[in-house]
């Protein structure tokens, strides 16, 4: 498992820690896996994570010394998970249903020369990834509204979507492209026919079947990006983000539920914070939903299954194990061990086949 080293002036360590929901970042160095990125700025990063004890981080590199071609690390801190790696599961499913997504592995993390814990690193949704999935010049929009108001309803002008997107590709550009598409998806008379000229059905089916496989249900409208891709087809994906409410992981606090319905995110079957409008659409044509159902009963068959998924979960708990009690000890935490959580885990997958039927 990778160690990650920070080295912070200590007073700079302090100041971080009572303000963790400044985004004022701080001096410090970085060295992962024996190398030496130098100098970085660090800071504290998620909403309601930042108000645990062990709070996420996220580390910005310089321009001539990038991060495996990124200029930014996100450190999830895992803190409520009794397993740690749900979320870090959650991308490696959306990655083995075709999915472009981040990727996340589980790492240490030491500062100061300390034993931090152990942390889930994402990686950065930038121009990087972009070209890794061959969308090279494609325009990037993410999803952050607080109202959960991000889910590709017409929001009128151009600038009321600043409130609920941010443009991560050029913020000079704006949110023009992003509102002329949900102008049109909000008018669109002939709904297949415009799903089919402007989304990239493949890949948005792939992105909706991993959703109901996982039971990501804080993404509907906020917590995704969307991707224009403008100088390859000119048509539309989503993206998955913010994966730690998954497999089980239960809006009303507990890990022992999956009853998400497959439609969830619908009109007719909002989820507990709303309902996603291209969604709606796409799944209210027949063709589409059947295409939809036939791809999550194919992944039930063949990716998400014990056979797939229980080697890795293994690989987690082997990996992780003298780790994770230390990070315990330190944070507190779920009561359960690291065997007890995975178990919970595996459970979930076990009994994934009912809520994957459709309503």
């Amino acid at each position: 498992m990778p160690l990650y080293e920070l080295k912070m002036d200590p007073k700079d360590l302090r100041i971080m820690e009572r303000n963790a929901h400044s985004d004022n970042t701080h001096p410090a160095t970085f060295v992962a896996e024996g190398h030496d990125y130098g100098y970085v700025r660090v800071r504290f990063r998620g909403e309601w994570a930042r108000s645990w004890p062990k709070k996420p981080l996220k580390i910005f590199f310089t321009r001539d010394k990038p991060f495996h071609g990124h200029r930014s690390l996100n450190l999830n801190s895992a803190w409520r998970d009794p397993a740690f790696i749900r979320e870090s599961l959650a991308y490696h499913i959306y990655a083995t249903c075709d999915v472009p997504a981040p990727t996340s592995r589980m790492v240490r993390l030491r500062v100061n020369g300390q034993f931090r814990g152990l942390y889930v690193e994402v990686e950065q949704v930038d121009e990087a990834l972009l070209r890794r999935f061959n969308l090279d010049g494609a325009t990037l929009f993410k999803a952050i509204s607080d109202d959960n108001q991000a889910d590709e309803r017409d929001l009128g002008s151009e600038s009321s979507f600043a409130a609920h997107y941010q443009n991560e590709t050029d913020k000079d550009e704006g949110l023009g492209e992003l509102q002329r598409f949900c102008h049109e998806l909000a008018r669109a008379t002939n709904t297949f026919d415009f799903l089919t000229r402007r989304v990239d059905l493949e890949k948005y089916i792939n992105y909706l079947a991993a959703t109901v496989l996982v039971q990501h249900w804080d993404g509907f409208n906020k917590n995704h990006f969307l991707v224009h891709d403008r100088r390859g087809l000119g048509k539309w994906s989503v993206l998955p983000w913010d994966l730690d409410r998954t497999l089980g992981d239960h809006w009303s606090g507990g890990f022992d539920t999956a009853n998400l319905s497959m439609l969830a995110g619908t009109r007719r079957l909002p989820a507990v914070t709303g309902w996603n409008r291209l969604q709606d659409r796409f799944l209210s044509e027949p063709a589409l939903r059947a295409r939809f159902l036939n791809r999550v009963a194919e992944l039930l068959e063949e990716e998400f299954t014990p056979a797939k998924l229980f080697p890795v979960l293994d690989r987690f708990e082997s990996d992780l194990g003298t780790e994770a009690a230390l990070d315990r000890r330190r944070w507190s935490g779920p009561d359960e061990g690291l065997h007890s959580g995975i178990a919970g885990v595996k459970s979930f997958i076990d009994g994934a086949e009912p809520f994957c039927r459709p309503n």
